[in-house]
C-alpha cells in the first residue's frame, strides 16, 4: 500500500476516553510555499501550505489546502498522523518521540477517506500491517485541497485534543511506493496541537 510509506514517516493526535468532547476545539498549522520536494515520477509534487482542524459535536474536521498550482486531484494524497492519548504504548513511535494512534488517509482521487489505527507490536510487512482500517468517511476535494469529517468514536473516542502531523506524497496507480513531497509541520519541527 502507497500509503503505507508516508504513514511510517511522521505522527499524531492526544485526547482521552475519559472526558466528554468541549463545544469546539480549533488549530491551525501553516507550511511555506514552494518546499515541497519535487517527485521525478509525477508531473506535480504536491506542496502543503495550511490546514485547519476543528473538534465539534462528536466529530474532528481537517481542512487542507496545497500551494497554487501543486495539487493535483489524480495523485496527491494526504496522511493525518494523529496521536491520540499520549500514551506511547499504544502508538507507532516516528521521530521526535511523537506516536501514531490513527491516521486520516486521503487520496485525492477517492471518494473516500479511510481511518486507519496503529498496531504498535506489527511487524509492518504486507501480511502484518503497521495499521488497520478501522472506517472510512467521505472526503471533500476542491480546487485546491480536501477537507474530511471523522466522527470521534472512529478514533478511540478520543476527546477530540490530540497531536498531529500532515504528509503529503504522490499515489501513482500500479506504483507500490510513494515519495514524500511536504509536511507540515515539517519533520524537523514538533507536531502541531489541538489544544
Amino acid at each position: 500500500m502507497g500509503y503505507l510509506a508516508a504513514v511510517l514517516l511522521a505522527s499524531g493526535c492526544g485526547g482521552s476516553t475519559a472526558s466528554p468532547s468541549p463545544a469546539t476545539l480549533h488549530a491551525e498549522v501553516g507550511d511555506p510555499v514552494g518546499d515541497a520536494l519535487a517527485d521525478p515520477s509525477a508531473r506535480v509534487s504536491p506542496d502543503l501550505t495550511h490546514a485547519t482542524v476543528d473538534v465539534s459535536n462528536g466529530s474532528i474536521t481537517v481542512a487542507v489546502r496545497f500551494a497554487p498550482g501543486a495539487f493535483d486531484p489524480a495523485s496527491s494524497r494526504l496522511t493525518v498522523q494523529l496521536e491520540t492519548d499520549q500514551n506511547p504504548s499504544t502508538g507507532i513511535r516516528q521521530a521526535g518521540g511523537f506516536d501514531v494512534d490513527y491516521t486520516i488517509d486521503m487520496p485525492a482521487f477517492s471518494s473516500q477517506a479511510n481511518i486507519l489505527k496503529a498496531v504498535p507490536n506489527a511487524a509492518c510487512t504486507s501480511i502484518d500491517p503497521c495499521y488497520v482500517q478501522v472506517g472510512t468517511v467521505p472526503l471533500s476535494v476542491s480546487g485546491d485541497g480536501m477537507t474530511a469529517t471523522v466522527p470521534l468514536s472512529l478514533l478511540g473516542n478520543a476527546d477530540g485534543r490530540c497531536m498531529f502531523r500532515i504528509v503529503a506524497y504522490v499515489s501513482l496507480p500500479g506504483v507500490a511506493s510513494s515519495y514524500t513531497a511536504d509536511a507540515m509541520p515539517d519533520m524537523t519541527l514538533p507536531p502541531a496541537h489541538v489544544p
